[in-house]
């Protein structure tokens, strides 16, 4: 009896915590502006455009999300470094799963490779396999 009502009590919070999150927000105080969001099916962000692949690859190695500076950074410095053509031009695009690269595959992209030696230490891209 004691765990239904425990049960019952819990459901009840966390229904009551949802409704608090879908609430509109306070108004600003001072001038200040507020952002408001709102939930999408589906967001992308291209990092771009860049004259080449490897200008595309070059700026990735050395990107926030790569490098960072602390504390906020690096966002991801195990991510793998990608570059995908588009419109003529070239897009970075920088993941750790491995899921990404059938994505960036898909687009036509490569695989960046730094200081590639049978290019004279030059950045290179790779097409994926």
């Amino acid at each position: 009896m004691a765990a239904r009502a425990l049960t019952v009590a819990m459901a009840l919070v966390s229904t009551a915590s949802a409704a608090v999150l879908r609430a509109q927000p306070a108004a600003a105080k001072n001038g200040a502006e507020v952002m408001h969001l709102s939930q999408r099916q589906f967001m992308e962000v291209n990092l771009g455009p860049f004259a080449s692949a490897s200008e595309a690859c070059d700026y990735c190695f050395s990107s926030f999300t790569k490098e960072g500076v602390p504390p906020a950074g690096p966002v991801a410095p195990a991510c793998v470094c990608m570059s995908y053509p588009e419109g003529g031009q070239h897009n970075m695009f920088c993941a750790t799963p491995v899921s990404a690269a059938g994505f960036v595959k898909e687009k036509g992209g490569c695989r960046c490779k730094p200081r590639d030696m049978e290019a004279m230490g030059k950045t290179t891209c790779q097409p994926i396999e």
